[in-house]
């Protein structure tokens, strides 16, 4: 029997690949024809046989389509397979044997207002297309901003987005955050990096810049099509694919504070095979800022000076690894991913600058929170007539070390033994000769996931009204599988491992199912219907259940085939984090009865592409509506966690980018404005942490562009006005005194980067300049007290093109 299996299997895979082979020598042919100049023969060749052609072949087709007609000077038809080539693969780029027509008519078409996603709808369509408001970030916008990690790029290219403080690196939405990123679902591919345990992702040096093609931001609510985590917004990083890349690209960074970085990026396609592989490495001790007892950045209970270290991600490098592969229809992902911010002051017991060099490695790491990931997906596509259908299998494994520290110096009347009965070491009193000096924490967990994701679309159409339906289910069994608890004193003396009895998270699975369909219709082309529900089930570890349903409603006119106007509504949702609901430590009691928070929004968007002016304006106004926030409230005597907050906010968001020949340039701004909250982190209708109006400004120019050399200048500006951050925390101590001051304010401030990027054949070198004006400000966030923010700073880099 099993002879027989590894024969039909063998059978099997030649039937493929004759298939395979088929489709190649017919596209061959075609292109054959279409060299010596017989372009009917080649169209001919192409549509008698486009039904049974793959969909590597079918992208393929249309590019010799297209440029046949475009030989013959059919425009129109022209234009239509071109358009079918985005659709079959949106991130498709122009080769250098491709006509120059051919290749600004592709690059017309995917920037601007015809610029293609996937993101909004899971299908291929143009931004104006969009049910929401959509940011797009391009390489070549990434190229010109010199941004150094995800979260630079978002704060600059995306309204309404903002930098936030806390124990990793964050940023809000619209005003909405928490200690860590966990309301914004980012995505590479599609595919969900959020944790499971805590919801988080952070935007920082996990995440190579080199692999991304472009970014698709949907700025509002996700949950119809997304689900869990798509509160605020989605982020979905899609990659280059190996013929984009068509080789191998080695890049070396070097920076002021001992700034280290490089990264590897090879690509290539052929046989049917598209393949990409990364690699990204960064290290950087981070500028370290001495603190005497008269600076402003001074707090702590001892008078003491000491130092901190800011944007260090040190001891243990950030980096990303990983490879994509297509064939046939089907799709493999791999990437792991890790990185540790270094935290500024210890945050436990009582707030103060601490000796970071002092405390030992444990788990790999020194302090702050670490977290180690591992992301795995195989899916299948396929397209026949007016049906296509997607599965996606996926394993996701995480390793996560929160190394917090409590001080360097502790007084006696807070050295104590924070321990569960039945451990070697009795709660209470600490005894003679510990937890005195270099007190410190461990929590450590390991989780993983499985689930797969099947989904189907059927294409329908008359004269004059065109749609899909579009139908899916998925299902996923979280896991937390084990995790430690460390104390420790004297900088690296370990007092105490706990128990499996005294665990500080409970171990268990919790099984995710869900059902979603989305209508898209469209009118003469005019007029765009677009609403989507989704149903979601967890069963959670603790046998409760979260039941949501996730609606949205979205209404596009297209005024004018340079200007459209948009009208949506959205619920979604994010659970209560599984550190929280499932944790043992008093300090997140009443994590249990958390249940999900919940967002409605309502959004008027416009948009007008100013062509003879080479200018392209968007607006768009918002209105949140957030209930059963998580407020954290260590005062009261009952549950410390509940689902008590709210926020209403209205906002506008404001985007003018222009594009022509050697310049490109970008101004965005935001402003919103509090109407209602409860319990929520507000002073007199501010949102702490949170400017209530931003700008950024970004432009590029070509300075130099010849056959062997190239030359690019760039600059931007970040403005933000005066932000609230009140010292309220009883953690806060100033030379021995509690100190408190509820209504302290950030001054307003502006930040000026800037930078020149010059290649010489296969050789470039780029010089980055951070904050050129040695800006010294603060940002406030989820963390007790506002971050003092790095200086200025300088990254050259050197790239080779093999």
């Amino acid at each position: 029997m099993k002879r027989l299996l590894i024969i039909a299997a063998i059978l099997l895979s030649l039937s493929s690949f004759a298939q395979a082979q088929s489709d190649v020598e017919i596209c061959r042919q075609a292109e054959a024809a279409y060299r010596i100049g017989q372009f009917d023969t080649a169209v001919t060749l192409l549509t008698d046989n486009m039904s049974n052609l793959s969909s590597r072949t079918r992208s393929t087709a249309y590019h010799i389509l297209s440029l046949c007609y475009l030989e013959k000077d059919d425009n129109e038809q022209s234009t239509h397979y071109a358009s079918l080539l985005l659709k079959e693969n949106p991130y498709y780029s122009p080769t250098l044997s491709d006509p120059l027509r051919f290749a600004d008519m592709i690059e017309k078409m995917k920037s601007g207002k015809t610029a293609t996603i996937t993101t909004a709808s899971q299908q291929a369509e143009s931004i104006d297309e969009a049910p929401v408001p959509v940011t797009l970030i391009t390489e070549e916008m990434i190229e010109a901003s010199g941004a150094r990690n995800l979260g630079d790029l978002l704060v600059m290219f995306v309204p309404g987005m903002s930098k936030v403080e806390g124990l990793e690196t964050n940023v809000s939405m619209h005003g909405v955050y928490s200690s860590t990123q966990e309301k914004i679902l980012i995505m590479l591919d599609g595919h969900r990096l959020n944790s499971r345990t805590t919801n988080s992702e952070q935007p920082d040096f996990r995440t190579s810049l080199e692999k991304i093609k472009q970014i698709e931001v949907l700025r509002g609510p996700a949950s119809s099509l997304y689900g869990n985590v798509a509160l605020t917004a989605v982020v979905n990083i899609i990659t280059k694919r190996g013929a984009d890349v068509d080789g191998l690209k080695i890049k070396t960074g070097i920076g002021k504070n001992n700034t280290y970085q490089a990264d590897l990026l090879m690509g290539k396609s052929a046989y049917g095979i598209d393949f990409l592989a990364w690699a990204s490495c960064y290290s950087s001790e981070g500028e370290r800022r001495d603190i005497q007892m008269g600076d402003k950045e001074f707090y702590g209970r001892v008078p003491t000076p000491g130092y901190m270290y800011l944007n260090g991600f040190n001891h243990k490098p950030s980096y990303d690894i990983g490879i994509t592969a297509r064939w046939n229809g089907f799709i493999f992902l791999l990437n792991t991913q890790s990185s540790k911010k270094v935290v500024a002051y210890s945050n436990l017991l009582h707030l103060a600058p601490y000796s970071y060099d002092r405390y030992r490695e444990i788990n790999g790491t020194t302090p702050g929170h670490s977290r180690d990931n591992t992301h795995i997906e195989l899916s299948y596509e396929k397209s026949w007539q007016k049906w296509s259908a997607k599965l996606q299998t996926y394993v996701d494994m995480e390793s996560c070390s929160n190394y917090d520290v409590c001080g360097d110096s502790i007084m006696e009347d807070s050295r104590f033994m924070p321990v569960g009965p039945g451990e070697i070491l009795n709660p209470g009193p600490a005894l003679p000769g510990t937890c005195d000096n270099g007190l410190y924490q461990v929590q450590a967990w390991n989780d993983y996931t499985y689930g797969g994701i099947l989904q189907s679309t059927y294409s329908f159409g008359t004269q004059s009204l065109n749609g899909a339906l579009l139908c899916g289910v998925q299902i996923e069994n979280y896991t937390m599988k084990d995790n430690t608890m460390i104390c420790g004193d004297h900088f690296d003396r370990v007092l105490i491992t706990f128990s499996d009895a005294n665990r500080s998270i409970i171990t268990g699975n919790e099984l995710y199912m869900s059902a979603f369909s989305q209508l898209k219709l469209s009118w003469n082309n005019r007029i765009i219907f677009n609403g989507g529900i989704r149903y979601d089930n967890k069963h959670r570890y603790n046998d409760k259940n979260l039941n949501e349903i996730s609606p949205r409603l979205s209404l596009v006119y297209k005024i004018s085939p340079y200007s459209n106007l948009k009208l949506g509504y959205a619920h979604s949702f994010v659970d209560a984090p599984y550190f929280y609901r499932a944790t043992t430590i008093s300090t997140y009691e009443g994590g249990s009865n958390l249940e999900a928070e919940k967002m409605d929004a309502i959004q008027l968007s416009y948009s007008h592409h100013f062509k003879s002016l080479s200018l392209k304006y968007d607006c768009n106004i918002y209105y949140n509506s957030l209930s059963d926030n998580i407020y954290f409230n260590p005062s009261t005597t009952g549950n410390i966690l509940s689902n008590a907050g709210s926020l209403r906010v209205l906002g506008i968001e404001n985007v003018l980018s222009y594009q022509k020949n050697r310049w490109y340039a970008q101004l965005n701004f935001s402003y919103q404005l509090v109407i209602d909250s409860e319990n929520y982190i507000v002073t007199d209708s501010h949102i702490n942490g949170v400017p209530d109006f931003k700008l950024n400004a970004i432009t590029c120019y070509r300075l130099l562009e010849k056959k062997d050399w190239k030359m690019n200048v760039k600059a931007n500006i970040s403005f933000v006005t005066k932000q609230y951050s009140p010292l309220t925390s009883n953690l806060i101590f100033v030379n021995c005194n509690s100190f408190s001051d509820p209504l302290y304010q950030l001054s307003s401030c502006a930040v000026v980067n800037t930078g020149i990027d010059c290649q010489y054949k296969a050789i470039k070198g780029s010089l980055d300049l951070y904050n050129i004006t040695n800006n010294d400000y603060l940002q406030g966030g989820s963390f007790i007290v506002p971050i003092p923010q790095e200086r200025f700073n300088l990254v050259f880099k050197l790239t080779y093109f093999f």
